[in-house]
């Protein structure tokens, strides 16, 4: 049977989150190739847009690392 653990939990939101920001990266760099305007500039308009959701983000993702390093 297949055994979820808070280390492989964990494990798997780190590589994710390490392959969107590269993504992030990657995209960046080609729209600044070409002059266009990049990803990360709609993100930050989005999260002054939007302050409280992005707080209630942060909250969250900062409860599940807190629940999975201190279990």
């Amino acid at each position: 049977m297949l055994e979820i653990s808070a280390g492989a939990v964990l494990s798997l939101l780190v590589t994710l989150f390490v392959g969107v920001l590269f993504v992030m990266m990657l995209s960046e760099t080609i729209a600044l190739g070409k002059g266009q305007d990049p990803l990360t500039n709609l993100i930050r308009s989005l999260v002054r847009a939007y302050p409280r959701l992005s707080y209630v983000v942060a909250v969250v993702i900062g409860m599940l690392i807190g629940h999975l390093f201190w279990t």
